[in-house]
């Protein structure tokens, strides 16, 4: 395989010369590339999982598989659904596992029999991809294959790396054939390995056909979700992005990213960050602008640590600080805004392709509050309590301060929403607050909604 990629090219400059002057040693290193590509080909196919309208591929050989959040929207909430694997007329019934919409990615999970397993694909090192890597994708564009299970695919170049596409912060650009149906379709390198879930595409003249820009999620992001996909505290599903809280920037510098402000209290403030800092680098990662910050944050789960790398009076420093503040679930826009800040603004358009919010609460616990200042405390502050409601009936009451639901810390209202999200009415969950510096515990049963 390694040959692979000189091959082509030769075969590519040389293929007009071959029609007039046939040269057999072309037509062989062709021939040896054909094999090797078609050898790719049966290596990944199987792990290709076909879901509803779009795609998906299989990643270990329990069953857990991906797909894009925006073809499997109900999975912020418990749901499942029926899939097929490539070349397999098998129905498998399948159960959401977690689902970052941020970032259109879903973890889901195939019931297999005891002892059962499936074919997958490992996902590599998206970090280690070159502009001109050779990549592979595999989807089913238009739901061509039918009621059947034979993807289409397609073969393409990395024509870019590192693109900020708003909610898509860190993506791959590929010049893969990429329409409709592709979505959250693997694409490959030329070991098979997964090196992104493919979601979107710059579409023509207002039609949603390829133009040969599409955009993969990479491999190494979902590497950083994975863990958290699996295991939400307190019942919930869904997993969020975050930002850094109280960090302002200047959008318009090209020199780094310059830090406009810090607000007092806040977990930039904590990490040390001043006004006139220019971060030049998070992790390893170079920062060329404020939207390559945001590139690089929404790479990592909320409250991650990231280690920044800041010139300030011309001097390098170190400064470690969390993504500690949700932003908004869906893809909106481009640069994020906090969830707080974002929560009462609908659905939008972008690139053509519809872009989905958070499926509704599915219960309530008859509450509202705002975030609490006083860090050292946490928690959320009750600034009205429904009579009859669920934290009523629990006994709590205005200015007391929500801190834990089902062990899950409480700092933002997302906090409660992502939970309630996937908890029915009729459930029973478990409360901690705070009342006058006190903690208790206590009980409540949710609303349905």
């Amino acid at each position: 395989m390694n040959k692979l990629i000189p091959a082509i090219a030769l075969s590519l400059m040389l293929g007009g010369v071959a029609i007039a002057e046939p040269a057999p040693k072309v037509n062989a290193t062709v021939k040896k590339a054909e094999t090797e590509v078609t050898a790719l080909v049966k290596q990944v196919y199987p792990a290709f999982v076909l879901i509803g309208g779009g795609s998906g591929v299989c990643i270990s050989d329990d069953g857990y598989f991906l797909t894009n959040h925006h073809v499997w929207n109900e999975a912020a909430a418990p749901a499942e659904t029926v899939v097929k694997l490539a070349g397999n007329s098998k129905r498998y019934t399948a159960d959401a596992i977690g689902a970052d919409p941020r970032g259109d990615i879903v973890l889901g999970k195939m019931r297999l029999d005891e002892g059962e397993t499936v074919p997958f694909a490992k996902l590599g090192d998206s970090d280690a991809l070159q502009i001109g890597d050779l990549c592979l994708s595999i989807g089913n564009p238009f739901l061509l294959s039918g009621q059947g299970s034979e993807p289409t695919v397609t073969w393409g170049t990395i024509t870019a790396v590192h693109r900020f596409q708003g909610g898509y912060n860190d993506t791959i650009q590929i010049d893969t054939a990429i329409n409709p149906g592709n979505s959250g379709g693997p694409s490959f390198n030329i070991d098979g390995e997964i090196i992104g879930i493919n979601g979107r595409n710059i579409a023509s003249h207002g039609k949603r056909y390829n133009t040969g820009a599409g955009f993969a999620i990479p491999s190494n992001q979902i590497k950083n979700f994975l863990d958290t996909l699996k295991a939400q505290e307190g019942g919930a599903m869904v997993v969020r992005h975050g930002m850094v809280g109280g960090l302002t920037l200047d959008m318009s510098s090209q020199n780094g990213a310059v830090v406009r402000g810090v607000a007092d209290e806040s977990e930039a403030a904590d990490a040390g960050f001043k006004a006139g800092d220019v971060i030049t680098k998070m992790d390893s990662y170079n920062v060329y602008n404020g939207y390559r910050y945001f590139g690089i944050i929404g790479t990592k789960p909320r409250n991650s640590s990231f280690a920044f790398t800041v010139l300030r009076d011309s001097k390098s420093i170190t400064i470690h600080a969390r993504n500690n503040v949700p932003t908004e679930s869906g893809q909106f826009g481009t640069v994020p805004r906090p969830d707080d800040e974002s929560r009462n603004d609908g659905g939008g358009i972008l690139g053509g392709m519809n872009l989905f919010q958070l499926p509704k609460m599915k219960s309530t616990l008859g509450f509202s509050g705002e975030y609490n200042k006083d860090r050292k405390v946490g928690g959320y502050v009750l600034t009205n309590v429904k009579e009859n409601g669920s934290v009523s009936e629990a006994g709590l009451q205005v200015g007391d301060i929500l801190t834990h639901i089902n062990g899950r810390h409480i700092a933002f209202f997302a906090d409660v929403h992502d939970i309630l999200i996937a908890t029915e009415g009729g459930t029973e969950v478990t409360i901690k607050y705070v009342r006058e510096g006190i903690e208790y515990e206590t009980t409540g049963v949710t609303k349905k909604r």
